[in-house]
């Protein structure tokens, strides 16, 4: 029996992340693994990684009507020359262009994977068009995968879901998470011994912060809800760990801040998340964060938005807690909560392994390969 074509498709360069193992899971059942992307180094190191071939292409992540025209060419021909059985796209520019090549073409399997509505923080014009978009894609997909209940909700109520074709796999995610890779007891204790010591950490309650540092993470409120409790708690830091995408004038606040530090956005996250005795994750807007989840692995307690996506990536109140989004007063009480009781912090961060194992990569890839078969 010849083999399942299988293409996958994100727009920017390093989004193939979005599917670590993935690729190879499905090259290991059989399939023929293809990935469909921007030209980009870290797409190639990708698809060497996972052991499959790379279809690059010329893509634009902003709105730009006549180099998407030469994108949705170049996507076309690629397609024609795979001729797949099942694509799986993702991310808006990706979707919406490879739905329309893929359906130009009838493509017997069409999966549109929505990892969030990027609309929701835009308005206007912008967000009107990013609205239509999002309609045309699912309108061109067999199925749609929502990567968290509350982005389906979402979906939903902004009348862009057609809920026959709408699937959420198990409680949420695109990917998963290798768990496996999070476990406290494998970071190597010289390592860490080091970095307590570099950032001076030792005797002090550290909250921690992965992703890119900007608006729309949040990360405006987390500091200054920071620089409060900071005035109280002298002993209490903050590791902002990723790139910084804000305007100077805040970065210049975060750094200048005493009990504020930050790092560059490290491979070997498990071993800077150990540093943290908080995870907190402010985010306006997500798909489904697996950053929680990776924390939540590592028995760390959690705070996150009730923004969409985020809500899902905690058990409230068993291993996390929620706060209303953009309500700085409101993280800062929560936060709270959690420096001023090392009991609750324990009950919850141990609670965080059982919650993280409904997340694994083989639940959520198994039930990919369902609607695959279906």
């Amino acid at each position: 029996m010849a083999k399942k074509r299988l293409i996958l498709g994100v727009t920017i360069g390093g989004s193939s992340r979005l599917m670590d193992g993935q690729a190879a899971y499905f090259k290991s059942l059989g399939y023929e693994v293809y990935l469909i992307s921007q030209d980009h180094y870290k797409e190639k190191l990708f698809c060497e990684r996972e052991g499959i071939t790379h279809l690059p292409v010329t893509i634009d992540n902003e709105i730009s009507p006549l180099k998407d025209l030469l994108t949705l060419f170049q996507i076309t021909k690629h397609f024609k020359t795979i001729k797949p059985d099942i694509v799986n796209l993702g991310t808006p520019k990706m979707g919406l262009l490879g739905m329309i090549a893929a359906k130009f073409l009838g493509i017997k399997k069409r999966i549109y994977t929505c990892r969030g509505l990027r609309f929701e923080t835009e308005t206007g014009l912008k967000r009107r068009i990013l609205v239509a978009m999002e309609k045309w894609t699912v309108s061109m997909a067999h199925q749609v995968i929502y990567v968290s209940p509350s982005l389906l909700k979402a979906a939903n109520r902004s009348g862009v879901a057609q809920i026959n074709k709408s699937i959420v796999i198990e409680f949420g995610s695109s990917n998963g998470v290798n768990t496996l890779d999070f476990d406290f007891s494998k970071i190597d204790k010289q390592q860490k011994t080091a970095l307590v010591d570099k950032y001076q950490l030792a005797n002090v309650i550290t909250i921690g912060f992965v992703g890119r540092i900007t608006q729309h993470k949040g990360c405006y409120e987390l500091v200054e809800a920071f620089e409060n409790i900071y005035q109280n708690h002298p002993n209490v830091r903050l590791i902002m760990m990723g790139h910084i995408k804000c305007d100077i004038v805040f970065e210049s606040r975060f750094r200048k801040h005493p009990g504020i530090i930050h790092i560059p956005f490290q491979d070997d996250v498990p071993l800077y998340m150990s540093l943290f005795d908080i995870f907190v994750l402010p985010s306006w807007r997500e798909g489904f964060p697996n950053v929680p989840i990776q924390a939540a692995a590592m028995n760390i307690p959690i705070v996150v938005s009730d923004a969409t996506g985020c809500v899902d990536s905690v058990n409230n109140n068993i291993n996390g807690m929620v706060f209303p989004v953009k309500n700085t007063k409101e993280l800062e009480i929560t936060l709270l909560k959690y420096i001023e009781d090392e009991n609750l912090r324990n009950i919850h961060g141990l609670a965080g392994e059982d919650w993280a194992n409904k997340f694994t990569n083989k639940i959520i890839w198994d039930g990919i390969n369902n609607i695959y078969k279906l």
